[in-house]
């Protein structure tokens, strides 16, 4: 049984996976609601504490909670929404894969497996489509430019006869 929050949930984060970027179109269908903070370590149903997430980041993520000795090293989950993650890791855009600038970065990637083989593909391809967009764009610009400038041409050529 869905959530009760599902839908307002799936709203907030855009019908995305909150830690690793999939939407519902990639995966084929809706996601899942999870708990950043799990119900059994005490947490609540309030909208801070819920994520939307694909079924592979839930799985990984399952349950954890960060023990005295994970927050002593800064070893825990970046909340999607409530932090900046760019603080954290990054993107290479050539490889794909996620890349750690913090050790809560590095725990963040480790746990939740954000350089599996297929969201590495998943990046590229999505990089790969961005740019194919772009190009295509900037060909459909410039070919309305040079049929407006062909126009304005033949308006001018000499003997050109009135219509």
């Amino acid at each position: 049984m869905a959530h009760p929050k599902h839908e307002a949930v799936r709203q907030r984060f855009g019908f995305c996976c909150g830690y690793c970027g999939v939407t519902e179109v990639d995966v084929g269908g809706e996601l899942t609601v999870d708990h950043f903070h799990p119900v059994s370590a005490g947490w609540d149903d309030g909208d801070d504490n819920l994520v939307y997430a694909c079924m592979r980041c839930n799985l990984y993520k399952s349950d954890y909670t960060p023990n005295e000795a994970d927050r002593i090293h800064e070893r825990r989950l970046l909340h999607p929404l409530l932090e900046d993650t760019s603080q954290h890791l990054q993107e290479d855009r050539e490889s794909g894969r996620l890349q750690a600038l913090t050790e809560t970065g590095r725990f963040h990637i480790t746990l939740l497996r954000l350089n599996r083989p297929e969201l590495v593909e998943h990046r590229l391809r999505s990089y790969l489509a961005a740019l194919t967009e772009r190009k295509l764009q900037n060909l459909t610009d410039e070919n309305a430019l040079l049929r407006t400038v062909l126009l304005i041409q033949r308006a001018f050529l000499p003997g050109r006869k009135e219509e």
